[in-house]
Parts: C-alpha cells; structure tokens; sequence
C-alpha cells in the first residue's frame, strides 16, 4: 500500500478523524484503513489511542469506530476563537428573528464544497439540512454561488472544470451557466438557489466583502421552503441581509 509522504503519526491520525467524519455511521477497522490508505495494524493502533483520548468512539458491538465527543470540544473552542465564527451568531439570530427564516453561513472548502460553519434558526423553524458542519457541493447553493463569485478567474475556472453533479433534477451543471450566473452575482452582489440543492428549498446569500487574514471567505444566506416563500418574497430580504453581512464583517474586522 502506498502512503503519503510526510506519513508520520499525527497525520495518520488526522486522516483517520477526517475518515471518521466522511462516515458518520461508523467504519470498522479494516475499512477505516482503506478510506485512509494506511495498514490495518497501523490503523487499529492510532483508533485505539482516538478512543483513548476521546476523540474517537468504537461500538463493540457493530464493530465500528466513529467520532468522539472531544471532536466537538474542537469545534466548540474553534467557534470562539478569533479564527471561529461565534462573532457572527448574534447578527444572524437578530435576522432570523426579524425574516423568520434560517440564516446560515458558510465557506468553501478544499473540495470545492460548501462547508456550513454556523446556522440559526428563525421563527418558522423549517426543517431544513443546515447543521453546521454539512457539506454540499458549491455549484448547488447559494453560499457556493456568492463565495464563488468572488474568487479570482483562475480559481473560478478551476470550480468550472471541476465535477459538478446534479444534486436534484433542478441543479445547474452547465459550466457555461454556471460562468453566466456567477457574472451576474458580481454584478448585482447576492446569489440565488431554487430547489438545486433540496427540493422545496430556495435560498439567498451573500458574501462578505472581507474576512481576517487566515480566516476563509464567508457567507451568509436566508433559506426557506418554496410552499412559504416565493422567490420574489425571498428575494425582498436581500437588504436585511446584507445590514447583517456589513454588520458581521464589522464585527470581524481587527
């Protein structure tokens, strides 16, 4: 088996907690080895010591590692860190109380994925896929879209050329489009989604103008179902939301 190079102890381990994520279920062993590219004895003993340290859990039973609750101690100190996104929570709740729509922010990836990095809901309390630490492909939300938009050519091309799958039989794939779509974002400076990422599900989002050095582009967007909100209802927040961008990128200012 092939391995990484730089395939020393800590990095075996951080990529058995980002195996472990990928797989909320749980994975034995042999195949938490494989997602990871490591051997099974090597494997056994780095989860053995996850466990250990709480960062890991395994359920005798089904025979299955998973994510352990020191793993949210992480995401909880990281929120209220000056590189976290707590500073962001109270203009979001203001507006979920003032739209009665959940606001939830976002980043982008590595993968070229959205990661959801804070929510909160309004007052319509809408069942909606929005739990922090989801996350979907950037081409079939909102937050992608206005993340996207502001990104330099060459990174927006390499989106362009990446895989985009149809997440729902409405999700844009056309690279074309999609160049299309992201020039209007820059000019208007707020994106849209219409049942592209979740069927009976729209959404607006717009990006921050600026973030902290070595803190990634953020976003923020309303969500709401089609039966509740037509688009052009969705649409009529678009100035409440960015009141709460400004606000939020003012609290994040140094």
């Amino acid at each position: 088996m092939t391995t990484p190079s730089g395939d020393d102890m800590l990095g075996r381990g951080l990529r058995l907690l980002t195996v472990l994520a990928e797989h909320p279920a749980g994975l034995g062993v042999s195949a938490a080895a494989r997602a990871a590219k490591l051997p099974v004895s090597s494997a056994h003993r780095i989860l053995g010591r996850l466990v250990e340290e709480r960062f890991a859990t395994y359920d005798e039973e089904a025979r299955r590692y998973a994510l352990g609750s020191r793993v949210l101690e992480l995401s909880r100190g990281f929120q209220r860190s000056p590189a976290g996104y707590s500073t962001a929570a109270a203009p979001m709740r203001r507006l979920g109380a003032r739209t009665g729509l959940p606001v939830i922010a976002g980043i982008l990836n590595d993968n070229s994925e959205v990661l959801l990095v804070l929510s909160v809901q309004g007052t319509q309390h809408l069942q909606l896929r929005n739990a922090e630490g989801t996350r979907n492909p950037w081409h079939a939300t909102s937050l992608g879209k206005a993340l996207a938009a502001g990104l330099p050519e060459a990174e927006r091309e390499r989106l362009l050329t990446g895989p985009l799958p149809a997440v729902t039989p409405r999700t844009i794939t056309d690279p074309a489009l999609l160049r299309a779509e992201l020039a209007l974002v820059r000019e208007r400076g707020w994106a849209e989604v219409d049942e592209e990422n979740e069927i009976g599900v729209r959404s607006i989002a717009v990006a921050l103008p600026d973030t902290p050095e070595g803190t990634p582009p953020l976003a923020l967007s309303l969500a709401a179902t089609v039966i509740l909100t037509d688009a052009d209802q969705l649409r009529a927040h678009t100035p409440a939301l960015r009141d709460c961008v400004e606000e939020v990128a003012a609290r994040m200012s140094p």
